[in-house]
């Protein structure tokens, strides 16, 4: 059964750095699904949000499209910001892959806004602020639900990539 690679942090904290990386590293069968690119896709604009409910549809079904690769890795690009929603929203893919993880990003504030402005469709500086104040980590909640939980606190993601590596192929 396929894996799944579930991303929490705010816009500009590494996500889509890290599935790149992720990708690269491993080579054939990782699948990325990013609510941003979908959104670019869609609406030329990665920040508007008119068309959000087509955007989830889409971001969720090709999730369960790329479940169906015995042998893939299904990275979930998106912010996950509160623990509940995290939670709620991955339970029902349970039966169709046989691990899932959780990778949140908690890198310093003032990197995340430097990244952030040097994104291509950078968030506002309000809306990012805004983000930073919802955001929740993860919890016992969380470690209760996920097979795994990794968190990135500086911009050395190799040896967390290294670990789920090791352990999606377990």
């Amino acid at each position: 059964m396929a894996k799944l690679i579930v991303l929490s942090g705010v816009p500009g904290s590494g996500k889509s750095y890290f599935s790149d990386i992720f990708r690269k590293s491993v080579g054939a069968h990782v699948y990325v699904v990013s609510s941003d690119m979908l959104r670019y896709e869609i609406t030329g604009n990665q920040q508007n949000l008119e068309s959000d409910k087509l955007v989830w549809k889409m971001f969720y079904g090709m999730a369960r499209v790329y479940a169906m690769d015995p042998d893939g890795i299904v990275i979930l690009d998106a912010t996950n910001s509160v623990c509940k929603y995290r939670v709620s929203i991955i339970e029902p893919f349970r039966k169709i892959f046989s691990q899932i993880f959780l990778v949140a990003f908690d890198l310093d504030k003032d990197v995340v806004r430097f990244q952030n402005i040097n994104r291509c469709f950078p968030v506002p500086s309000e809306v990012l602020e805004e983000l930073f104040l919802k955001y929740e980590g993860p919890n016992e909640l969380d470690y209760q639900f996920f097979d795994h939980v990794f968190m990135i606190r500086d911009h050395n993601i190799n040896p967390t990539i290294e670990e789920i590596k090791n352990s999606a192929s377990e």
